[in-house]
């Protein structure tokens, strides 16, 4: 990765946007100190009272390690959309329906900039092109966009949780331009805030160093560290069996911690790593490390959460016909109130299980939202995997299951559903 040379499509990006861009980032920031209420809180907050007791969260980010960015590619400059040629005409009407200026859409479909291989015509718009479409124009082309296999940015798009870019970049390092520049180019997905310009992002890199650090700032993912809290007053024998999944799973382990923890002044909590399973204890907050390189693929949602409650991994999870088999065979469907450990799974309209995850507690689960190997293990909100998972929900629904060996009461089980296949087809962050 280098500067952009003088020649390049992004110079003309850089010169012509990156004053508007800082002019940008000045009324975003003026906007911000006068809606300051409206960013997530450093603060921390609290979970719901429940039978697991209650939970106080803090948000933070996590970046991946330099050895895990270092062994994936750097994308290229160079925005790539990859149309289907039979989709190809259909695409070009939705562009000629934009605000685009016409010379902009002459040059993008021009023959002679148009690499036609193997099915797919191989589209190179420019940095003023992205630039100039509008909010709702980007919206509708890169929905479009995620329908055609090979857009990954599009299919798998940054999400930021909490719908505030700025958040996001808080403490991150990232210069100001560069910050104005992804606010200025994130659009809709559903219900969630969304980025796909990598390349553009990557072309305003004043350096190798800048883009290789850019290139790791966009791997930050917002995550939730928990503690539970437990003091002399607390249902402890209650909560025991809550984190004990009614089986006694690990109770043993973890009634003397309790015991200890209500009796002792002055401590109060219990960090919820505790509660977790020996697997999932080890990986929450790492990203998959090299020992995954030589397997078909990196973990997914369905093997984080098939393997959940085993102390070995089964990494025949990482085949989705397996997965799915586990699920019809090991798991029956239950209904809310869900218990920890319980599996929830995200089910478009056609009956497919394209995410997965493990229910905690009130609204937290545990998940790892793709086989992307920069993503990691995290805790996060229902809430936001709603939003981030909305296009893909559609007409679908979550439903919950329940190791068959599960405690389950009659209240729980729900009228019968056919059963549902897994998907390989998740988010990348």
């Amino acid at each position: 990765m280098s500067a952009t040379s003088p020649s390049s499509p992004m110079t003309q990006f850089t010169k012509a946007a990156l004053v508007a861009l800082t002019l940008l980032f000045v009324g975003l920031k003026t906007s911000l100190l006068a809606q300051a209420d409206t960013l997530p809180k450093d603060s921390p907050f609290f979970t719901k009272e429940g039978p697991w007791g209650r939970l106080q969260c803090y948000y933070f980010y996590l970046e991946a390690p330099d050895s895990v960015v270092s062994r994936t590619p750097t994308p290229d400059t160079q925005t790539r959309w990859r149309i289907p040629e039979a989709e190809l005409t259909a695409f070009e009407n939705l562009i000629s329906l934009t605000e685009l200026p016409d010379e902009l859409v002459s040059a993008l479909f021009n023959p002679r900039n148009i690499i036609r291989r193997s099915g797919t015509a191989n589209l190179f718009p420019s940095a003023r092109l992205i630039e100039s479409l509008s909010a709702k124009d980007r919206k509708q082309v890169y929905e479009t966009l995620a329908r055609y296999p090979s857009n990954e940015y599009y299919e798998y798009p940054i999400v930021f949780a909490g719908g505030s870019v700025e958040a996001w970049a808080r403490d991150s390092g990232l210069r100001q331009e560069l910050v104005a520049a992804i606010s200025l180019l994130s659009y809709q997905r559903g219900e969630a805030l969304a980025f796909s310009d990598i390349p553009v992002l990557l072309g305003l890199a004043e350096s190798n160093a800048e883009a290789l650090f850019i290139k790791k700032k966009l791997t930050r993912t917002r995550t939730i560290i928990a503690r539970l809290e437990v003091n002399k007053d607390s249902p402890v024998q209650d909560m025991l069996d809550y984190w004990a999944t009614g089986l006694n799973l690990r109770r043993k382990e973890l009634e003397p911690l309790f015991q200890a923890t209500a009796a002792a002044p002055g401590i109060g909590h219990i960090d919820l790593l505790h509660m977790l399973p020996a697997l999932p204890r080890k990986l929450i907050y790492t990203y998959p490390s090299d020992e995954f390189t030589t397997h078909i693929r990196f973990p997914d949602c369905h093997w984080t959460t098939l393997n959940f409650f085993n102390f070995t991994a089964q990494d025949y999870y990482l085949d989705s016909h397996l997965a799915s088999s586990a699920v019809i065979e090991d798991f029956q469907q239950v209904s809310p109130p869900f218990r920890f450990g319980d599996v929830l799974m995200f089910i478009n309209a056609s009956g497919n299980a394209f995410h997965s995850c493990i229910y905690v507690a009130d609204d937290l689960v545990y998940t790892k939202n793709g086989a992307n190997p920069l993503v990691p293990w995290t805790l996060m909100e229902l809430k936001d995997m709603h939003s981030m998972y909305n296009l893909d929900l559609g007409k679908g629904v979550i439903l919950g299951y329940r190791h068959k060996e599960g405690r389950l009461e009659p209240a729980d089980v729900p009228p019968v559903t056919a059963p549902v296949s897994p998907s390989s087809r998740n988010a990348s962050r």
